[in-house]
């Protein structure tokens, strides 16, 4: 199991990368924009549609690493003075309804998709850009994401049957002020 969440935790850095590097390209090319306009005259056309869809592109694509490493935010008034069992439970249940929610999302993304496609939609901007690329570019995020809840889901649930709620707690459980930081999950791989 350990090895499967290190194969989570990789997919989740490496989709985490690639949005860094879109956010970077995407200043850059506004940071021109903005130095050729005032100083030149010129511009490049379109950087701020094209950032528009780097943002939701982003959004979708980093999802998965902030739920692996608990950075969403949760609310744990009461979450720390329930015993351990209830609280893997809770995880769990939070987890199973989170998965339903942006399954349900992913579900309306492919439909918002599916129908550009079909009616060859096209932005309502001078590049006229094609809607299937930056949609299919953000519906595969949001598959992604799907797949990282349901992999994490699959894990704790596998570590509640086991019995072992230290490393239930360690996939799902909001963190508290005691945690230096998250485990560690890109070390090498165990069984």
């Amino acid at each position: 199991m350990k090895t499967f969440l290190w194969f989570i935790e990789l997919f989740s850095r490496v989709c985490a990368w690639a949005c860094g590097i879109l956010l970077l390209a995407s200043t850059v090319m506004i940071g021109v924009e903005v130095i050729l306009r005032r100083f030149f005259g010129l511009t490049i056309g379109g950087a701020d549609e094209i950032s528009s869809y780097v943002l939701a592109i982003i959004c979708s694509w980093s999802l998965g690493y902030a739920l692996y490493h608990k950075s969403h935010i949760r609310i744990d008034v009461l979450y720390y003075y329930l015993p351990a069992a209830i609280r893997t439970l809770l995880d769990t249940l939070a987890l199973a309804l989170f998965l339903v929610y942006i399954s349900t999302i992913t579900y309306y993304a492919w439909d918002l998709l599916h129908t550009s496609i079909i009616r060859g939609s096209t932005a309502n901007t001078p590049l006229q850009t094609p809607m299937w690329i930056p949609q299919s570019i953000w519906f595969v995020g949001l598959v992604g994401f799907t797949l990282v809840i349901a992999g994490m889901l699959v894990a704790l649930i596998y570590y509640q049957l086991k019995g072992d709620l230290r490393s239930a707690e360690s996939i799902a459980a909001s963190p508290n002020v005691a945690d230096d930081e998250t485990p560690d999950a890109s070390s090498t791989p165990e069984n």
